[in-house]
């Protein structure tokens, strides 16, 4: 599969910036207390409690969260207030502060997925297509390529291997048919008779 282009990369590290952003745990009690403090209040608070009972609960809540994003667990207060959260849960209640921080854990999933896939994404070989250009030339070298492969360098037709067998064969029975003709002539007795002239004439102008 093809990796994505640098185009894709960048927008998809800065989407990563932001859900990595997202996950981070939040550190500042005043946020999370407010947000436990708001989801409370449709419940049982304030119901037979005093004011210190109730932040030992807040409390309680807020050491639940404390390693959880913002983000996070302000979306499961929006779940838990509309009655729509992920995980099961009596509406009649309270969530209690484990079911609570489960919640936020819960509605993290999507999130920390989409973070790996990216993260593999950008990870992968970084592929940028090929411009109207690069693939004009693609196409007349693969052109070229095809048409020498037909045709010799001067553009005549290229012979086939069993063409080129036929001629080699033609051309061995036309030279042992000029072979024949010769030895029927005499024409080597006649070659042989002038060698021997020539060796008589050497040896005498040696002599």
């Amino acid at each position: 599969m093809l990796g994505a282009t640098t185009a894709e990369r960048r927008a998809l590290s800065a989407v990563a910036e932001r859900v990595k952003a997202e996950l981070q745990p939040c550190r500042d009690r005043r946020s999370v207390d407010a947000l436990v403090t708001r989801i409370l209040i449709g419940f049982e608070q304030g119901r037979g409690r005093g004011d210190d009972e109730n932040e030992v609960l807040i409390a309680e809540y807020i050491e639940a969260l404390k390693d959880l994003p913002l983000a996070g667990i302000h979306a499961a207060a929006g779940r838990f207030r509309d009655g729509t959260p992920l995980l099961p849960w009596v509406r009649r209640w309270r969530p209690s502060p484990a079911e609570f921080a489960a919640e936020v854990r819960e509605g993290l999933i999507p999130k920390r997925a989409l973070l790996v896939q990216i993260r593999r994404i950008i990870e992968a070989e970084v592929y940028d297509p090929p411009s109207d250009e690069d693939r004009a030339k693609v196409a007349e070298i693969a052109a070229s390529w095809l048409n020498r492969e037909g045709e010799t360098e001067l553009g005549r037709p290229r012979p086939s291997p069993e063409a080129v067998a036929a001629a080699r064969e033609d051309v061995l029975h036309e030279a042992g048919a000029k072979f024949r003709e010769v030895a029927a002539g005499g024409s080597l007795a006649q070659l042989a008779a002038r060698l021997d002239a020539k060796a008589s004439a050497q040896k005498e102008r040696v002599a």
